[in-house]
Formats: structure tokens, C-alpha cells, sequence
């Protein structure tokens, strides 16, 4: 069915229904059904009222009929005060309900409270307690279920009071919690009552930063609400509970991050719509064709670029295993105002944040990634330049080839260069259903020196210390993933070092949160406390030196990717990129520019373009300036096809010669890429084809 929403202007419909001010009934005094099929409003069959769905939702199957499916942060029933049942002689609530995600904090199925002075509560909190609060006599008193409600399932839960034994709590007809207390409910005056949102915004119970209030709704299906106005007895809730018979399997999916088509497929960058949860999917803003996946022919990986991770650049292994090296941040109170943590982790409706394809040919993709770094209250970006008015902006670019490896090269804007900014953090993207210690070996990192050289971090005795003294001048780092292909990351030894991310309050072995991805919570610092959410885990931070830097820009370089080599096994590609052979060139109107690291290519230029193209490239690899699958780019080439000499020897276009052309304002670049690898001076020869 549809995912419908429903604005309503005011909150506070009056109904006036006479029939709810007589003398208390053994039925309920309210009863939600659900079972409308269209409409943004719910009946209840008691009073005759129809009362205003605000937000958005979705009609889905329930225990009997229809259900209402709550979407985590919009959803919600009201009633106007002056329609609200009387209750003063004890209450009951009981629903059916099948949980999708716990609420970031309390969030009430069904109250009626003037804060915690009047009235009552009943509700779910962050771990999935059930929990009912009373106001009796000046006070208010709060019962919570030791038990946990499970995630996808149904559940009826039940809560009641009576004003001469207590408050009790059931959950699928079993007494969940009990305590004595006696006295009248104090009824909740001029209030209205609210079904599946919570009724002000409130701080996130396992909040870290910043401390922001936020408003969430009830994440799940919500079916034949009851309201009684007398507390039922422990053989009617069994009873209650009896009479339905609830499907005992998942009603609700586990939504998967989504990577496009999996295996192996043509290698390029392609634009698509990548599709999660209908839920989240459905309020979103974004044009078709706004994500992009990058395919390998040869391994069953991608690289995506999805709005939900705000189009990260995110490493996807064989078993959907999901990996990012984060992003450019600003942090600080008084560079980032308001939100502690400006990146594009805060931008939780990419109002700043763009992905597009510049290249895509069998050789190599080239993607752009464009992004303001924001705080997550009022979405300002850092560090406004007082003359200017432009804040810190970011353009990263992903140059990445058919082997799995890609140059990043990030470029901060930013008009303060003094204060703290971070350019890479290791990260692990758990998806729904899965904890970190599902995806992340114990022995979570592998990291080694261009000596070849390592060391591997164990988190099995606790996480280790934060400083990372072996081996020396680290720039190799592996992140030990439960899949075949794992990730990587190499940078400049030139003044390198790492460290391990430790400190924050978690429920794993390693650091979890899940106010990222897919969030839209207004906070940049959440504790995970189960697998219902997408959620993260950062593992270290990588140092290193910038690759350029100008009055208002700086530039590093990291190369990445993932594979399926130790990390003393990359030291010959750290070579091949950190210190490539020089080139040497000959051949009519060509002129060599040397290697570009930001492009893990060697650049020439055909100056002439009168002539047919013939050029010969020498390399005089070694152990020390080896070969590792070079890339070349020969502009104003033009649209010739090439035709190929590896050290006299022809190679025919395929998997070891690739290339394609970029057209340009004045002309073509040709691009190749050619997998072969050698410790031996190499001679090349490009023709034009006939």
C-alpha cells in the first residue's frame, strides 16, 4: 500500500462526545482499529471519532485487518482535550504492536499527561521496555518491564492501574511487572491525547552530542489500541491476548544497504536510484538517478555513492560488508556554531552535498563529490569568512580503477587553517540487523610501514590503547573485515602516524553509534544499543602530511580501496605510487609531464596534433619504482583508436589494455590503464590504428 502523509494545522481538534462523561463501563472507553483503507484519519469505534493521522504513514496488514505503520519520526495520532476519555477510576491500555526500531527515548503508545505532574503514560523506551507512569497523589511513578520487546514481531503489551493495588505490566498476556501503589490517577486537565509521538522534543537517551531535544515518532505497527477506564484484571489481559492469533514470524523486513546488482558486471560509474525502506525512502527530496555505483568486472564489489551515507564514497565487499574513510570535518564550538561537528555526516538532508560522474570509460571512473560542512541543528556550515561570506566547503575526487584501487584526493575550502579539521577516519557501516562484531574481525586492524613492517590491533581484551606505536612511520593500514576483500588505505610516510578511536560510551566490543547513516535525528552523537538501526563504527584516524596547500585550500592525497593481500603485500603498489619510475618519452609533438599522484597516472601531452600519433614511453621500474597495473593520460590525443607495445610485443585491447577517451572543450584525451606489473625497466609504444 501507498506511504501516505497527512499535515494537519492545528493539533487540537475538539470533539465533545457526551457519551464518554457517563459512568464507567466494563468495555473499552476508546478502541483503534485501524482498519480504514484510506484517509488520514482513525476511527474509534467507541466515541465515533475521527481522529487526525499527522505525518507520514502507511496502511499495512496488522493482527486483524488493517495496522498502522508508524515511520520513526512524523507519525502521529491526536485528540483534542475536550474529546479525551475519563479515566479517574483506574485505566487500562493495551495495544498490539511490532516494533521496527527502538525510539531514540520514550515514545507513548497511548498518553494523556500534563508533564510528569497529571495524567499518565504508556509507552517503549530506547531498549524496548515497556514501561506505565501514573500521577498518584503529587507524585509521578513509573513501572518499567525488565523485558525487552523483540524487533519485527508482534507483541501485545498492556498496562493498567488500579487505584487500590497498583500499576501492573504485561507483555503477550504474562505479567511483565508489578508494584503496589494506592491513591487516585490525577486526571490530566486541558490536555490532549497523543497516540505514537512523542509529545515534546526531548534529548536522546543515549545522546553523546550535541544536547539537542529532538521530537521522534513510534518506528513500527500499531494495531486495536484499547483504552479501559478501570484496571482489568490478569485473566481478561490473557484473554485479550488469546483471542488474536498474531503471526509469530518477522512482519516487518530488515531493510538491506542498498549497493546495486551484486557480483561482478561492467566496470564504470553509473547513475541510479538506490532504493532502501519505502519509509524513509518516501519524504525524501532527491531526483531519480541522484546516486551513482561504481562495478568491477573482475570482483564482486562496488563503490557506491548513496544519499543515505550522503554520497560518501563507500567501499562495498562480496558479502555486502560496508566501508568508508569518512570525510572532511570541522569540530569545535566556536568554528562549528551550535552542532559541535560540521561534515556532511550532519547534513542530514544533503541540502549541501552532490555526486556526479566526470569520467566513465573501460580505463577508469572519476567521481566528484561536493559538500558543505555543517552543523546539525541549524544546518550553518564552518568558519564564515568575514569578508567573503563563504564557509568550509569541500570537492573530493575519486579517481578509481578496474583492480579496486582509487586515488582520493580531498580539497578543503575553509578560510582558518588554525583550528582543527580531520580528513580521514576509519569507518565500518553496519547494516540493519547486524551488531559490529558481525562484520568486524576481532583483530580489527593490520597496519604496516613501506618496510614491510606491521602490526595488527586486537580489540578481544578490551579496546587497545589509543596510541599506535607500532611499526614505525606507519602509512599502510587494513581494516580486517569478515569478507574475502577487505579494505585499505595508503598514504605519504612523510610525517604519518595513527591512532585508534577509544573513549565513547558503547554496547559492542567496538565504538557503535547510530545516529548515522540514514538518521534523520538532530544529533551527531548517538550510542547504538541494538542492531534495529543502520549504524557505524569508527576503528582509528590516519595522519598525514598535505599534498598542496594555497591561501585558502588544502589538498591531501590518500590511495584506498579494497583487497585481498596483507598489508606487507601493498607495500609494492605504495611504491608504484609514492615513488613511480621516471618517464622517459619520445616520439613527434608529445612532451612528458611526469606522474600525478592525485590521478595514479603518468601525464603526457601531444602538442602537434598534425601528426599521426606514434609514441614510445619508457620506464625504468624497479624493486624500489616498480609497475603496478600504470594508468597514462595523453591529452588532446584525439579519437584514434591506439594500438599497443609492451616491450615490442603487441597487446590486443581486453583486460590487460584498457583504455577510452574524454572528450574535452578542444579536442579528446586518450586514457589507458594496463594491468601489468614489473621490477624491470619497461618500454611502451602507442600508435594510432588503422
Amino acid at each position: 500500500m501507498a506511504v501516505t502523509r497527512a499535515v494537519l494545522a492545528s493539533a487540537s481538534i475538539l470533539f465533545c462526545f457526551p457519551a464518554l462523561l457517563q459512568a464507567e463501563s466494563k468495555g473499552p472507553v476508546a478502541q483503534w482499529l485501524f482498519n480504514e483503507t484510506s484517509g488520514a484519519v482513525a476511527h474509534d469505534s467507541i466515541s465515533g471519532a475521527d481522529d487526525a493521522i499527522l505525518g507520514v504513514f502507511k496502511r499495512v496488514n496488522g493482527v486483524s485487518g488493517n495496522g498502522l505503520r508508524f515511520d520513526g519520526e512524523s507519525t502521529a495520532i491526536i485528540r483534542g482535550y475536550k474529546g479525551v476519555p475519563q479515566t479517574t477510576g483506574g485505566i487500562t491500555v493495551d495495544a498490539w504492536v511490532a516494533v521496527n526500531t527502538y525510539p531514540w527515548n520514550w515514545v507513548p503508545m497511548v498518553e494523556n499527561r500534563r508533564e510528569e505532574q497529571a495524567g499518565y503514560f504508556f509507552g517503549i523506551d530506547c531498549f524496548g521496555h515497556v514501561g506505565l507512569k501514573v500521577a498518584v497523589k503529587g507524585q509521578w511513578w513509573s513501572l518499567v518491564s525488565k523485558a525487552e520487546l523483540p524487533l519485527k514481531k508482534w507483541a501485545h503489551i498492556a498496562g493498567t492501574y488500579d487505584p487500590a493495588k497498583g500499576m501492573q505490566i504485561y507483555i503477550d498476556g504474562t505479567s511483565a511487572g508489578e508494584f503496589d501503589l494506592q491513591g487516585v490517577l490525577s486526571p490530566a486537565e486541558r490536555e490532549d491525547l497523543v497516540i505514537g509521538r512523542a509529545r515534546d522534543p526531548i534529548l536522546p537517551a543515549q545522546w553523546i552530542h550535541p544536547k539537542i531535544p529532538i521530537r521522534y515518532s513510534f518506528d513500527g505497527i500499531l494495531d486495536e489500541i484499547r483504552i479501559y477506564d478501570r484496571s482489568l484484571s490478569a485473566d481478561e489481559i490473557a484473554a485479550a491476548y488469546a483471542v488474536v492469533h498474531a503471526p509469530k514470524a518477522d512482519v516487518l523486513p530488515w531493510p538491506v544497504l542498498p549497493s546495486g546488482p551484486p557480483g561482478v558486471g561492467k566496470f564504470g560509474a553509473f547513475y541510479t536510484t538506490l532504493k532502501y525502506d519505502d519509509m524513509w525512502d518516501e519524504p525524501r527530496r532527491a531526483a531519480l538517478n541522484s546516486d551513482v555505483v561504481v562495478r568491477f568486472d573482475q570482483a564482486p564489489i562496488r563503490m557506491v555513492f548513496w544519499q543515505g551515507t550522503n554520497y560518501g564514497g563507500d567501499w562495498v565487499t562480496e558479502n555486502n560488508k560496508w566501508y568508508t574513510d569518512e570525510f572532511l570535518e570541522t569540530g569545535g564550538k566556536v568554528d562549528c556554531p551550535g552542532g559541535e561537528d560540521c561534515e556532511p555526516m550532519s547534513d542530514k538532508q544533503n541540502r549541501y552535498s552532490r555526486v556526479r560522474i566526470l569520467e566513465s570509460t573501460d580505463a577508469r571512473a572519476v567521481v566528484h563529490w561536493r559538500y558543505g560542512l555543517c552543523e546539525v541543528v541549524n544546518y550553518t556550515c564552518a568558519n564564515p569568512d568575514q569578508n567573503t561570506g563563504w564557509t568550509d566547503w569541500a570537492d573530493e575526487y575519486f579517481t578509481i580503477y578496474p583492480d579496486g584501487v582509487a586515488v582520493r584526493k580531498q580539497v578543503l575550502w575553509t578560510s582558518n587553517f588554525k583550528n582543527w579539521h580531520e580528513f580521514q577516519e576509519t569507518i565500518v557501516i553496519n547494516g540493519p540487523g547486524t551488531r559490529p562484531e558481525d562484520n568486524i574481525q576481532p583483530d580489527a586492524l593490520t597496519v604496516g610501514n613501506m618496510k614491510g613492517e606491521t602490526a595488527t590491533y586486537s580489540w578481544v581484551n578490551g579496546p587497545p590503547p589509543k596510541k599506535m606505536e607500532k611499526p614505525s612511520d606507519p602509512n599502510i593500514q587494513v581494516v580486517n573485515l569478515k569478507s574475502n576483500w577487505k579494505p585499505f588505505q595508503i598514504v605519504s610516510p612523510m610525517n604519518s602516524s595513527m591512532s585508534l578511536y577509544t573513549g565513547e560510551v558503547t554496547y559492542s566490543m567496538f565504538e557503535w553509534w547510530n545516529h548515522w547513516p540514514v538518521a534523520q535525528v538532530r544529533s551527531s552523537g548517538i550510542s547504538a544499543v541494538a542492531p534495529d538501526r543502520p549504524s557505524h563504527s569508527s576503528l582509528s584516524h590516519i595522519y598525514w602530511e598535505p599534498y598542496a596547500q594555497t591561501e585558502n585550500a588544502m589538498t591531501k592525497i590518500l590511495l584506498h580501496g579494497l583487497t585481498t593481500q596483507s598489508a606487507a603485500h601493498l607495500v609494492p603498489l605504495a611504491k608504484s605510487w609514492l615513488s613511480a619510475p621516471a618517464m622517459e618519452i619520445s616520439g613527434t609533438g608529445f612532451q612528458g609531464q611526469g606522474y600525478d599522484q592525485t590521478q595514479r597516472a603518468f601525464v603526457i601531452l601531444r602538442q602537434d596534433g598534425s601528426v599521426i600519433p606514434r609514441l614510445q614511453v619508457s620506464l625504468p621500474a624497479s624493486s624500489d619504482s616498480p609497475l603496478m597495473h600504470p594508468a597514462f593520460v595523453i591529452k588532446n590525443w584525439g579519437d584514434a583508436e591506439p594500438k599497443l607495445l609492451v616491450n615490442g610485443k603487441p597487446v590486443a585491447r581486453g583486460s590487460v589494455f584498457r583504455y577510452g577517451f574524454v572528450p574535452t572543450l578542444d579536442g579528446s584525451d586518450l586514457v589507458v590503464w594496463l594491468q601489468i606489473q614489473s621490477e624491470k625497466p619497461t618500454s611502451l609504444e602507442f600508435r594510432a590504428g588503422k
